[in-house]
């Protein structure tokens, strides 16, 4: 994540959007605030009772109240719960409840009211917890009932019951909605805020006659004009046994956008009623993946209960990127509303992609749920996984087979890579920090990365024979990771998928990914005269190569070679379990070896120099694509993490990649633009080889930029169409010259009139503002205000503070934090980003946002804004000691005001000198490449040792390595 700013609008917008496909894109304020409410094992409920079954009753109100002693913005609700003591003795019961006001508390047995010790109710805080004490202990084996009144409060940060707002075609307009994971259902209702405490609910929500039906799990049972006066009344049928954090309901004048019409299936989009046709592609992609997941699992969705029916809707303010609450997932717009002629190819693939997420978790999640948020992976790993595959089987032209090594494999790669990493699983995550960590991109895209590499351990079918037995045997109920391994397990005996491998289990095997951090790096060194291959396995650390913790895997292998390359059987052939294997080649002489086919397994490769050499002889050559897409980015993602640790020099790695000259596939692509990024990241102090890194960057996009210009095309795949986005954004900012002409020309159209594809606005939204001047951006910003398309309001805010003009930024720093008429120019959701854009669109913006932020400093105050991410973000972005000490100088003067924020500006600033202090180390190696560019490799006459010295090839020597991979 540390690169994502000088990725700028791609990296804003690219690597956001992958996190946020999880439900908390970023550990924010939300989960930093919730964690606290977890600092020990103090803040779990006792296991001393558990509900069966709940029925609440919410009466909302908005701004408009029918009597002054009701508060706008607050919500009447009764709750009644069936539970039972789960040992002897208990006289207390423990619950949770969080800014709700409790009213009263009853707690009978048959009918009959029990003493009870105390007659004040709170919530207890820190903990949120209603503590109900009684004078009789509880009966071992009866059901008591539980009836609370209370109310509560419309949450104004996006979770819990909150209210957010829209315009609709009659005007603005205010809806409440939820986001109740991990711990906000406590904000609605005293409940089991915890995963394990799985119950059946019955919801009555008793709604203002001029609003629309409710939406909630479940379909409606029941209406009634008469419950409550003026109002009605809907109650819905019966959830299935579920967790608190998958409730969810919608109180609004949406309209259903979309529909199946299947009286057996049904299947709706709900979002404003002005949202036209958008809503068609997520109905459509959503009957084909909830279709595909059954077929998968053999467990039908729709039997899952009785009149359960599928519903996704559109949240205008949503923390989240998505949730998936059962019968009720609810997205943010620009992950669910697609318009063909105006959303880009990237919201496409996001939206099917987050769609497939959340329906995968009606398996992996719902159907079966995390006992607790240690083994959250068990949920999300699974959806992050069929996010990508069960997608990949309904629409094979996104190319998500593709894409999931550079979007999730190779990125759970930079997270996991560091000592200070979690494993996935972690007993002891109660305390603040490791539950926010846990909702994080190991839990996630490692977890994915893991399953994938099970998946080709045990083979496709054996792997989905476990899964199929794990679903079933703990369906509606919790697991734990040993509950899968079982599955796993007794599948692969049951087919002898392990039989192979001396003895290896799931279990064992994996236990020894899941239960540690970290992953592995192995060193490949070939004898190429006796062809023995020597590997040695070592936990990888990003920064210096070498871990300070010792770890070993059981790691399965796979390898081809240039004489009979194959790099589709991803069966591995052996399991290594020790630091060091040898592993015979069974060929002698020169003759490449790739370790990691497509990079199915979850690590690292390293090789001697003389395969090194080979390998670029191969990759430079005419019959390059012999070696696969995804092991020419595996080689580029490698290498330039090599090179980052310093275990290799960037000069040599740089040899190696200018391979990238020929290249025009998408997956080396993206690789090399994420390498790039973070080279540009550690050269930005030194503005002389900052520009000959660029000006290399350029050289090296001659195949690519050849293939795909700088326009669109009609006809096209996909996959180009994606590919040009995302190479353009990055050579628009490195200064590509037909880049930068292209997007002045397009954005001068623009403001003449004409149309900028979809795809294509990206880059011409930024470059053309980076060139322009402020009657260019004033454009821009009116037609962004008109903007109703929210994925390309997104784009739009990534881009505006590409503007050059200082005038123009201040009038999009001052919208950040500006509220008209109780709605938001730019929406909360949307501030990280926003503060990203206009931090990172130009060089000189940190110190123009500075003098900015020091005028208007006392207005964050008085607003109750944050000033952690503007100053975080001006802290990462400074350029020289000059501007460290301008920064600190307001730092020390404003401590007191700025609080907590201080710190985080300090950290800031310490972590920009840590990179100035690498550049000023690493430069020199940098150079050396830019003054010599390739340099042909030699390889010793005496090619038995497992090294050589590299120099010019022969000639003799080049044309035997160009046979060898051209497989004479």
């Amino acid at each position: 994540m540390e690169n994502r700013w000088l990725s700028l609008v791609f990296g804003l917008i690219f690597i956001q959007g992958l996190l946020a496909l999880s439900p908390i894109p970023v550990a924010d304020d939300e989960w930093e605030e919730f964690s606290r409410t977890l600092r020990s094992p103090a803040y779990r409920l006792p296991n001393t009772t558990k509900p069966s079954k709940y029925e609440i009753s919410l009466i909302p109100y908005f701004d408009v109240v029918p009597t002054p002693n009701i508060p706008p913005f607050s919500f009447d609700g009764q709750v009644s719960i069936w539970i039972q003591a789960t040992q002897a003795g208990v006289r207390e019961i423990v619950m949770h409840c969080n800014s709700l006001v409790i009213n009263s508390v009853t707690v009978s047995l048959n009918n009959t009211a029990m003493n009870l010790t105390n007659s004040n109710f709170t919530c207890e805080m820190p903990y949120a917890f209603l503590r109900i004490g009684t004078n009789e202990p509880l009966q071992m084996g009866q059901e008591y009932l539980i009836h609370i009144t209370y109310r509560g409060f419309f949450q104004t940060n996006m979770r819990g019951f909150y209210r957010s707002w829209y315009r609709d075609s009659t005007g603005f307009k205010w809806m409440g909605t939820t986001q109740f994971q991990p711990g906000h259902a406590r904000q609605a209702f005293p409940c089991y805020d915890e995963p394990s405490f799985k119950a059946y609910f019955d919801i009555t929500i008793h709604r203002e006659r001029s609003f629309s039906p409710t939406i909630s799990n479940m379909p409606i049972k029941s209406i009634s004009t008469t419950a409550v006066p003026g109002r009605i009344s809907e109650t819905f049928f019966t959830t299935p046994l579920t967790s608190t954090y998958l409730l969810a309901f919608i109180v609004s004048h949406y309209d259903r956008v979309e529909s199946n019409g299947s009286p057996n299936r049904p299947f709706d989009i709900y979002a404003r009623n002005n949202a036209g046709i958008t809503g068609n592609y997520s109905l459509v992609m959503g009957e084909k993946l909830l279709e595909a997941m059954e077929n998968y699992t053999q467990i039908p969705y729709y039997t899952m209960a009785r009149n359960i029916t599928m519903q996704q809707a559109a949240i205008p303010d949503f923390s989240a990127g998505a949730m998936e609450n059962w019968g009720l997932l609810t997205y943010r717009e620009a992950l669910i509303l697609f318009d063909p002629q105006n959303t880009n190819n990237f919201y496409k693939q996001r939206i099917a992609n987050i769609v497939s997420h959340e329906i995968a978790h009606m398996w992996f999640g719902n159907l079966v749920t995390c006992a607790w948020w240690d083994n959250l992976w068990l949920n999300e790993g699974f959806a992050r996984f069929y996010q990508y595959y069960l997608t990949h089987s309904v629409a094979e032209d996104l190319g998500f087979d593709i894409r999931f090594i550079v979007e999730q494999l190779q990125t759970a790669m930079i997270s996991d890579s560091i000592d200070s990493a979690h494993a996935l699983i972690n007993p002891d995550v109660n305390d603040p920090t490791s539950v926010s960590n846990h909702f994080s991109t190991i839990t996630y895209a490692r977890g994915a990365s893991i399953l994938r590499m099970t998946q080709h351990f045990l083979g496709e079918s054996t792997y989905l024979k476990g899964l199929r037995k794990y679903l079933r045997a703990r369906q509606f109920d919790v697991a734990e990771p040993q509950h899968l391994f079982n599955a796993l397990d007794e599948a692969a005996r049951e087919d002898g998928a392990l039989s192979a491998y001396g003895g290896i289990t799931i279990n064992s095997y994996f236990r020894s990914w899941a239960e540690k951090a970290g992953h592995p790096l192995l060193t490949v060194t070939i004898n190429q005269t006796s062809g023995l291959m020597t590997v040695t396995q070592a936990r990888w650390e990003r920064n210096t190569g070498v871990s300070n913790f010792t770890s070993i895997w059981e790691v399965p292998i796979t390898w081809t070679r240039a004489g009979a390359p194959d790099f589709n059987n991803l069966k591995p052939s052996q399991v290594i379990t020790a630091d060091v294997t040898n592993i015979e080649r069974g060929t002698r002489g020169l003759e490449w070896v790739i370790f990691n086919k497509q990079e199915s397994g979850f690590y690292r490769v390293n090789y001697d120099d003389v395969n090194w050499a080979l390998l670029t002889r191969a990759l430079r050559s005419s019959n390059r694509t012999v070696i696969h897409e995804l092991n020419r980015a595996q080689i580029v993602d490698d290498l330039f993490q090599l090179a980052r640790a310093g275990v290799m020099t960037y000069n040599r790695a740089f040899n190696i990649l200018s391979f990238l000259e020929f290249e025009d596939s998408y997956a080396p692509w993206i690789a090399a633009i994420a390498g790039f990024n973070f080279a540009r990241n550690r050269l930005v102090y030194d503005t002389t080889n900052m520009q000959r890194l660029q000006n290399l960057a350029i050289k090296l996009s001659a195949a690519i930029t050849r293939r795909l210009g700088h326009v669109e095309r009609n006809g096209e795949s996909f996959m180009d169409g994606l590919l040009r986005m995302h190479v353009n954004t990055f050579l628009c900012n490195v200064g590509h010259p037909d880049c930068l002409e292209a997007a002045r020309v397009s954005f001068a159209n623009w403001r003449n009139g004409g149309f900028i594809p979809a795809n294509m606005r990206q880059w011409v939204y930024c470059s053309g503002l980076r060139q322009g001047n402020s009657s260019d951006f004033d454009f821009f910003w009116n037609e962004f205000l008109k903007e109703d398309l929210a994925n390309n309001a997104v784009i739009m805010i990534g881009a505006a503070g590409c503007t050059n003009d200082v005038g123009s930024l201040e009038k999009f720093l001052d919208a950040i934090i500006t509220v008209n008429n109780s709605a938001e120019i730019i929406r909360p959701q949307d501030n990280s980003a926003a503060w990203s854009s206009a931090v990172t669109g130009n060089n000189a913006n940190p110190m123009r946002m500075l003098n900015w932020l020091r005028r208007n400093v006392n207005l964050f105050i008085e607003r109750n804004i944050s000033l952690q991410t503007p100053i975080s973000n001006i802290a990462s972005r400074l350029r020289n000691e000059n501007e460290i000490s301008e920064l600190l100088s307001w730092l020390e003067t404003n401590r007191e005001i700025l609080g907590s924020s201080y710190n985080t500006g300090i950290t800031g600033i310490a972590s920009t000198r840590s990179n100035m202090a690498w550049s000023n180390r690493r430069v020199s190696e940098f150079a050396r490449y830019f003054d010599t560019g390739y340099i042909e490799d030699k390889i010793d006459d005496d090619n038995g040792h497992d090294s050589a010295n590299i120099a010019t090839l022969s000639i003799a020597t080049l044309l035997a390595t160009v046979a060898i991979s051209l497989n004479f």
